[in-house]
Parts: structure tokens; sequence; C-alpha cells
């Protein structure tokens, strides 16, 4: 079979769609026929040697959607031939063997390969907002990179809930993008000063909830954009800046500020089959859909790195083997 690999960290220069040995399912392990594959920005970092996986040489992914073909033992609710969608290392393949406990049976009504999308941006969306950020009815929640993966997933969740929605954005397309999935508010942090606006629109209280994932000075002035007694969801640090977080802007107001992670978690400290089974329904009864903004070959995975790179995307871009 073949796979997306890296046998180095590097550049583009290092990805490869290259033949692997073929895995099997060991216990408690499932190995899943892949029709579709997501790229996460983390996927960039790790090509780079800025994110954790396995030991070179390895496959890239870290998550994938197709048919299961061989159940390990000791695997129960996962049957041959079902179709899946998993969270998962290496799923950028043409086969991928992933624990049992990151698998998820999805309804029929499901498109494969947006399936093969799906995971990553919806458990980090109903995390950051339920599980880590116990957003209320009611509740201003700030989206930051409101046109990417998971932003745009957080923005109709966070709808969906009751929240009113704020979202920043670079570019009119993308602002007219979190408008359309539900945005009552938008900022071009381009040519808005955000923490200006938010100070503005909610008169000088600020936000219950804000989901960032840009780190730096994005960051600093995030945290003066919270409300006393508010929270902050640090996920990523795109930028790849370093914050200042003056302790004053924290303790002053009773803000909290969370740290969270998928990748990094030990399985069983988030209940990904408990969210899934929330989520599903929103899917089934359009709450909520996938944005997706391209769909390449797995050959043509620079193309996806590069994309993601340039900061252009509007949703997310899938893999097909």
């Amino acid at each position: 079979m073949k796979a997306v690999r890296i046998n180095e960290f590097g550049g583009l220069e290092v990805l490869k769609w290259e033949d692997v040995p073929e895995p099997t399912a060991r216990p408690g392990y499932v190995v899943i026929k892949v029709e579709a594959a997501g790229v996460n920005y983390a996927d960039l970092m790790r090509r780079g040697g800025g994110y954790p996986g396995p030991d070179l040489p390895s496959s890239l992914g870290l998550e994938a959607a197709g048919t299961v073909v061989e159940v390990g033992e000791n695997v129960e609710g996962i049957t041959m031939g079902q179709r899946v969608m998993a969270m998962g290392p290496q799923g950028q393949a043409e086969y991928v063997s992933v624990n049992a406990n990151f698998v998820f049976p999805y309804p029929e009504t499901l498109d494969p390969v947006q399936a093969g999308g799906m995971p990553i941006v919806f458990l980090t969306s109903y995390h950051l907002l339920k599980t880590r950020g116990q957003m209320q009815a009611g509740d201003t929640v700030l989206i930051q990179a409101g046109a990417s993966g998971v932003g745009t997933v957080a923005i109709q969740m966070a709808k969906a809930w009751g929240a009113k929605v704020i979202a920043t954005a670079s570019t009119q397309e993308k602002l007219d993008l979190a408008t359309s999935l539900g945005a009552d508010a938008v900022i071009n942090y381009t040519t808005q000063d955000f923490e200006t606006e938010i100070q503005e629109q909610t008169g000088g209280k600020g936000v219950e909830l804000i989901l960032e994932c840009v780190g730096g000075p994005v960051l600093e002035k995030s945290v003066r954009c919270v409300a006393s007694y508010g929270r902050l969801i640090s996920y990523g640090n795109a930028s790849g800046a370093t914050a200042n977080l003056a302790a004053t802007d924290i303790f002053a107001a009773n803000r909290t500020v969370i740290g969270f992670s998928m990748g990094r978690s030990p399985v069983g400290s988030l209940d990904h089959k408990a969210a899934m089974a929330e989520i599903f329904p929103m899917i089934s009864s359009g709450k909520t859909r996938l944005i997706v903004d391209q769909v390449l070959p797995m050959s043509q995975v620079a193309d996806a790195h590069r994309h993601l790179a340039a900061r252009g995307t509007r949703g997310k871009v899938i893999l097909t083997p």
C-alpha cells in the first residue's frame, strides 16, 4: 500500500507518497481501508519537527474515514464492513490501524469523503466549547480564526447551543463565510483592532469565552477581552510567536486561561464517544456541517500543506487515496 510519509523533518520536499507495509490489527485495534483523510495544521508542524508523533520514518495524518477490513481481539461495538471515522496517527494512507477507542461508526447519510475531515474539528470544537469551556446559553463567545476548520464548526455549535458568536478572520470572503454559519458579528483583524472592537461591542464587559489558536500578540490581546470570571482556551500557536501574559491581566479580573490539546490527551481523559453521540444528531439535523475547502489526491499532499501554510483555507482540506 501507499502512504504519505516523512523520512526526515523539513520543508515540502520531505513529503513522500510511497510504498509501506500494510498494517494489521493487534488487540484493541481495527484496520480501516481509507476513503478520505483530513489535513490539519498539526500536520505542517509535524513535518517541521514541532509536533509529537511516532519515530521517523512515519506516515502523516491525525484522522481518516473508511471501511473496517479487520477487527483485532478485545474490540467491541465495531464490525467488519462498517463505515467509520477515526482519530489517530498516520491516517493519510490507503490503510490505517487505529485504537478502537478512537473509531466511530457514522450515519449512512454522511458523505464518506467529508467524514474523513470531521473527527478532529468536530471533537475539538465540542470539547473546547462544552467540556473545557463550560459554555452556557446566553454566553458571548469570541472565536479567533473563524474561517478555519475548527472555527467554522465551533461557530455552528456555539450558535446551536444558544451563544452569541463573534468571529475574527483576515478577508471579507472569510468574514462572509463566518456570517453565513451564524456568527452574530465579525471582525477583520487585519484592518480592525479586535480588542477595541470587543470592548465596544460588549460595553467594556468582555466575553465569557474565547477560543484562541494563533498565539503571540493575539493571545496577549485576547486575554484582555475576557469578561470577569470568563475563560480563554488556548489550543494552538499558529503564529509561532511567543506570548508574554501579564499576571494582572489574569488574576485582577478573575479570568481563567486554559490549555487544550487533542493530540496529547491520554486515553480516557476526554469522552470522545459521548461527544460523538451528541455530535452526530447535530450533523444529521443540519445544525452543523463540515465546510470543505479542497479535496486533493494524497499524492498532492504538498499542495495541501502549501495552501494551509498560506492561510488561504476556508474550512477543511481533505485528501483521498
